[in-house]
C-alpha cells in the first residue's frame, strides 16, 4: 500500500496478489482504470475510493463483509468475477453493484450471478 500511495498520479493499475501476503489493498484515488485479481480464491479486504475511475475489472476475488467501494460514480464499464463467502456476503456484492449504479457496461461472470 505504501508503494501505491507513493504514486499519487497513477491512472492505470494492474494488481495481482496473493491475499495471504496482502490482506488489505487501498488504491490511489487518481486511478482511471483498475484491474485487480488474486492468484487463489481466498478473501481480501478491498478498499477502493477512486472518484476518477472509469473502468473496473475484478477477477477471482472471494470476499466477505470487508469490501469497501466509494466514489465510483464515474465508472462506465466493469467486469466482476467475485464470489461471496457466505449468504451474508451477498450484501457486500449488492453494495458493490449499488456503488456502480451509474454504469453503462456491466459484465458479470457466471459464478458471480450464481
Amino acid at each position: 500500500n505504501a508503494l501505491l500511495y507513493g504514486c499519487p498520479i497513477i491512472e492505470v493499475l494492474d494488481l495481482h496478489f496473493r491475499p495471504v501476503c496482502l490482506d488489505k489493498v487501498s488504491v490511489p484515488p487518481s486511478l482511471k482504470k483498475l484491474r485487480i485479481g488474486a492468484k487463489i480464491d481466498v478473501g481480501a479486504y478491498l478498499e477502493i475510493d477512486a472518484p476518477d475511475l472509469e473502468c473496473l475489472i475484478v477477477r477471482k476475488i472471494t470476499f466477505g463483509k470487508v469490501f469497501s467501494m466509494y466514489n465510483l460514480h464515474n465508472v462506465v464499464a466493469a467486469y466482476l468475477d467475485v464470489f461471496p463467502r457466505s449468504f451474508v456476503s451477498v450484501f457486500a456484492l449488492h453494495d458493490l453493484l449499488n456503488a456502480l449504479s451509474g454504469i453503462k457496461h456491466l459484465m458479470l461472470s457466471r459464478s458471480t450471478t450464481k
